[in-house]
């Protein structure tokens, strides 16, 4: 094994101590007064994080673009950047392609949450985080991404109910804002994964958790890409309020349930209940007849896979639960 051993040692009668490694502690420049955070793993091992780690300047990115190229390319290296972990980002345009820095600049202002342009010129723009990460909890962001898809889900029913078109448009411009927030969430779990200080200012308490949010993260963009498939298929040709009302209504239902378990307090039972329900829901619904109608059967499928999807997550909130855990009829117990 790596490392280096050290003896543990009683002072004051009472109190055990391990010194640390001077090498390292010369490296961090970590001197006497100095906290450091000091936290459990589920494995029963210690980290030691020295808080002025967390001080220290964020990492500075440059985008430089010499060249005419699609504005398409330049926003995909850009959220390549931001979603690495950036917290400033500098773009920088060389005389013959100075024509893309409005576009780059609206792009920056429609699709990205937590960065502003704080410095702008005719061959540059300085691009900086402005929120701190502890205002931007994993949790706190998936629970704004599901009542945006739960109201989301709402409007499209009542647009479909109604055949209110310009509802259903504006159903579909707010999958934008999903993104957005999806791709915050992609940023914050790779700075997790890049320091266990951003992890426990992300009130990550398991490095674990970190799988299950990619997995809820993505479960809940991909429901509200299928419901602005719905909303797109009905423009085409309208669907059979028939039978998607039934179906949508259960899904609403189920993502309310959902919610009130990642944002409020569950317990096992919930969570089992409401993951076999989903379950038996969706392999109830997937037997029925094949409808004939092509917009309605596919309507039908982005439905009852937002239903799936829900499930996902559910399944996901069960692992961050219960993982040290031992469940014993319904009734959950502390391991020893």
């Amino acid at each position: 094994m790596r490392g280096e051993t050290r003896k543990v040692q009683l002072t004051g009668g009472a109190t055990l101590i391990v010194s640390l490694p001077k090498e390292w502690a010369r490296r961090i420049a970590l001197s006497p007064g100095d906290e450091v955070i000091v936290v459990t793993q589920p494995d029963d091992t210690l980290v030691v994080i020295p808080k002025k780690l967390g001080k220290r300047a964020g990492v500075v990115a440059e985008l430089a673009i010499n060249q005419p190229v699609a504005v398409e390319e330049v926003e995909k290296l850009f959220m390549t950047l931001y979603i690495g972990g950036a917290e400033t980002i500098v773009v920088r345009f060389s005389p013959q392609a100075m024509g893309l820095r409005r576009q780059i600049k609206d792009f920056i202002r429609r699709r990205v949450v937590d960065m502003e342009i704080v410095e702008e010129a005719s061959d540059r723009l300085v691009v900086q985080s402005m929120v701190s990460a502890t205002e931007l909890a994993v949790s706190d962001i998936a629970g704004k991404m599901m009542r945006l898809v739960g109201n989301m889900l709402g409007d499209l029913l009542a647009g479909l109910e109604r055949d209110d078109v310009a509802l259903l448009k504006d159903v579909i411009e707010r999958d934008d804002e999903v993104d957005r927030l999806y791709w915050l969430m992609e940023r914050q779990l790779k700075r997790a994964a890049m320091s266990r200080y951003v992890m426990l200012e992300l009130k990550i308490d398991d490095p674990r958790d970190i799988v299950e949010f990619v997995i809820i993260s993505k479960s809940i963009e991909r429901m509200a890409d299928h419901i602005c498939r719905i909303a797109y298929v009905n423009q085409e040709e309208k669907v059979d309020m028939r039978v998607l009302s039934p179906i949508l209504t259960n899904v609403a239902e189920f993502l309310k349930q959902a919610e009130t378990l990642l944002v409020g307090e569950s317990t096992p039972r919930k969570i089992a209940e409401l993951q076999g329900e989903i379950t038996a829901w969706s392999q109830r619904v997937r037997k029925e007849e094949v409808l004939s109608d092509p917009s309605t059967s596919i309507a039908k499928e982005s439905a009852v896979r937002i239903g799936e999807y829900i499930g996902d997550i559910v399944e996901s909130l069960g692992r961050i639960m219960l993982k040290d855990k031992t469940i014993v009829l319904g009734e959950v117990m502390p391991q020893q």
